[in-house]
């Protein structure tokens, strides 16, 4: 049977060549070898038999096919997550019409919204993908050190989840075959990202950039489960210096980065500018670390979509082979900076944050003198230098539930800049709908208006 995905290219193949195959069965009859069911077989060299997927070759391809739904997970424009959660938090805003991309610049995401589905399916796609390359590689050598890169990765896609969605999101694989999980706490979810880490430490060959990816991800994990002595000692070794980039190549439309399409080509989507009361003006700080320009699409510099929104460009992702940040040691700066603000250790904590400024020759910080001013600071440094890599919903959450602020002094509140709407008070985004088809989970398990 023709599979689907072929069909159109047999057709071509049959009516291009049509007279060839027929003087060929005519030829074939005598003997009795022309059979139909032949000239349909077509060979796919990017389809992989799932029987030959065994062994140091099958292991390689596993482990390539993660590596790219990872990158597919986050960056793929309306099935990824860094488009998503810059709008809903306060780092991008949205100048277009369509009312389901709306729903996260308005902070009030329907379970219906067919981009959260794309986006929570794309996810688990990439932690299983990396799980699943993990036990492949280790069934060829226990001692290869992908294995960790692929455990590492499996961890960040777990506390991607953790960071973004409501508490009670089961971690299921969507198969074939389906596997459904149980609803977890965010708590419960940041625990599996560290026991994923806590198990890629010992493979990882001692490759610096595999150790320190190692590190960073689960001092993140860590920092997110208020464990912010262990998070500080995770990420102690890693140099300032250390990045882990997410790639992507402009070849094709899966492997682009397709935040340059949406931030960049076009003025569909802007940095934001103190958004929704709450949010911090990312667009005009000068900001060496949010480089914004004014869009030249208009002369006023305005979206051409609705006349309303102003558009500024977030020049870093100006090309289908940006790639994005997954890691890095100015993060691990960041965390230990925050893990010193908790001891009360301010003199550490402002080292840390200059330490973290030196990559952008930026000068140092002073004390802004109260408690409440440093937490602001804290997570102002956070905001800038982690932009546009899906951090910061996880911050705005961790900053209601950590530092006990209400949902609506966090996140952008209040009247939407435009269309007469006025902004939801959802501190998560909602567990799409899909899940309701997991017998374990039940729709009540997520509140998104808690943090």
């Amino acid at each position: 049977m023709t599979r689907p995905d072929v069909k159109h290219g047999v057709i071509r193949s049959m009516l291009g060549g049509g007279r060839r195959f027929w003087l060929a069965c005519a030829s074939a009859l005598a003997v009795g070898a022309c059979s139909t069911d032949e000239i349909l077989r077509v060979d796919r060299p990017d389809i992989i038999d799932p029987a030959k997927l065994g062994g140091a070759l099958g292991a390689t391809a596993l482990y390539n096919g993660a590596i790219g739904d990872v990158a597919y997970g986050l960056g793929q424009a309306f099935g990824g997550l860094m488009l998503a959660s810059s709008l809903f938090s306060d780092e991008f805003r949205f100048g277009g019409t369509p009312p389901e991309v709306r729903q996260f610049d308005l902070g009030g995401v329907l379970k219906e919204n067919s981009f959260s589905q794309s986006i929570y399916l794309n996810l688990h796609r990439a932690r299983v993908a990396t799980s699943k390359a993990a036990s492949a590689l280790a069934t060829v050598s226990a001692s290869d050190k992908r294995i960790s890169e692929m455990k590492a990765l499996s961890a960040l896609a777990t506390a991607w989840i953790g960071e973004h969605y409501c508490s009670g999101a089961p971690l299921s694989d969507f198969g074939p075959p389906e596997v459904y999980g149980n609803p977890l706490t965010t708590q419960q979810l940041f625990d599996a990202a560290i026991a994923l880490t806590n198990s890629a430490t010992s493979v990882t060959g001692n490759d610096p950039r595999l150790v320190s990816l190692v590190a960073v991800v689960k001092g993140r994990a860590l920092l997110d489960n208020a464990q912010f002595a262990a998070a500080a000692t995770a990420v102690a070794a890693v140099p300032t210096a250390y990045k882990y980039e997410i790639l992507f190549s402009a070849s094709d439309t899966r492997t682009q980065n397709g935040m340059k399409q949406h931030i960049y080509d076009t003025d569909y989507t802007s940095v934001s500018d103190g958004e929704g009361t709450n949010g911090l003006n990312f667009a005009t700080a000068g900001d060496p670390r949010v480089p914004a320009v004014l869009s030249s699409f208009t002369p006023t510099g305005v979206s051409r979509f609705d006349g309303k929104t102003p558009h500024y460009q977030f020049t870093p992702y100006n090309s289908f082979s940006s790639p994005i940040v997954g890691a890095s040691g100015v993060e691990a700066r960041l965390i230990e900076a925050e893990a010193a603000l908790q001891a009360g250790n301010l003199t550490l904590w402002l080292s840390k944050l200059n330490e973290a400024r030196v990559p952008y020759s930026m000068g140092p910080l002073t004390d802004p003198g109260t408690a409440a001013a440093r937490v602001n600071l804290m997570f102002r440094e956070r905001a800038f230098a982690l932009f546009a890599t899906a951090h910061r919903v996880g911050d705005l959450r961790r900053l209601a539930r950590q530092y006990n602020r209400p949902v609506n002094t966090v996140f952008p509140t209040g009247p939407y800049h435009k269309d007469n709407l006025t902004r939801g008070n959802q501190g998560s985004i909602i567990v799409p709908q899909t899940e309701e088809n997991n017998p374990n989970y039940s729709p009540s398990a997520c509140d998104p208006l808690k943090s």
